[in-house]
């Protein structure tokens, strides 16, 4: 994916940042495979770097633009990240990330590799209202992801057994383990239900695990 997307000026930054971040935020509930912790990291750092960014825009001190400059960087860092890990995947579409300022994939079709590899995981309970789930290759001796896999983690909250993949109706994309999935206070002693698989950035998806369960604290 092509990096000089993002504006190089300041003030070019601020309105191409805030602009994402607003069309992200009307469709976040609807995207539902971007972690509200990610989301939140994206608005913070944001959020970060405009305080400093008014502070500069009337005669300030060089302790303030450098710190301005400093939570620039740390901003787009984050942004970056933040595409690449959720924007450039379905369900966002080509008209999104048009509107969004950032490139669409390449439509001309590149060899890939099929993903053969099992993942197999572990859910850890600790602290509350999350649930970690600490994954790796079934089919390698090494935790390494198989290459250009992350791992597709599917989930739904119901008190019997779900009979069927399709009631699996949360899913996120993990790009590190373990993975913390984080619920509001309402979903404390509620049982959570996890499949998982690897998923290449083409889309494709290998073989499915097991499921397990566990009680959200």
């Amino acid at each position: 994916m092509p990096t000089g997307y993002i504006p190089q000026t300041i003030d070019g930054y601020a309105r191409f940042a805030d602009n994402l971040i607003e069309k992200v935020k009307v469709n976040h509930a609807t995207w539902t495979h971007i972690p509200s912790s990610d989301m939140k990291n994206l608005d913070s750092s944001f959020s970060e770097f405009m305080e400093y960014y008014e502070i500069t825009k009337a005669p300030c001190t060089s302790a303030d633009r450098n710190e301005r400059n400093r939570r620039h960087k740390k901003s787009e860092q984050v942004l970056r990240a933040f595409v690449k890990n959720h924007l450039h995947q379905a369900p966002v579409t080509d008209k999104d990330r048009d509107e969004m300022g950032i490139p669409n994939p390449k439509t001309t079709r590149t060899p890939h590799t099929e993903v053969h590899d099992l993942v197999r995981f572990s859910i850890i309970i600790k602290g509350t209202n999350n649930v970690t789930v600490d994954f790796r290759n079934a089919d390698s001796a090494s935790k390494a992801k198989p290459d250009g896999c992350n791992g597709l983690i599917k989930y739904v909250i119901k008190d019997i057994a779900p009979q069927s993949q399709t009631e699996f109706i949360n899913s996120t994309l993990a790009t590190r383990t373990p993975y913390t999935i984080e619920f509001p206070n309402e979903y404390s002693g509620q049982r959570i239900w996890i499949i998982m698989c690897w998923q290449n950035a083409r889309g494709i998806l290998g073989r499915w695990s097991e499921m397990q369960t566990a009680i959200i604290p």
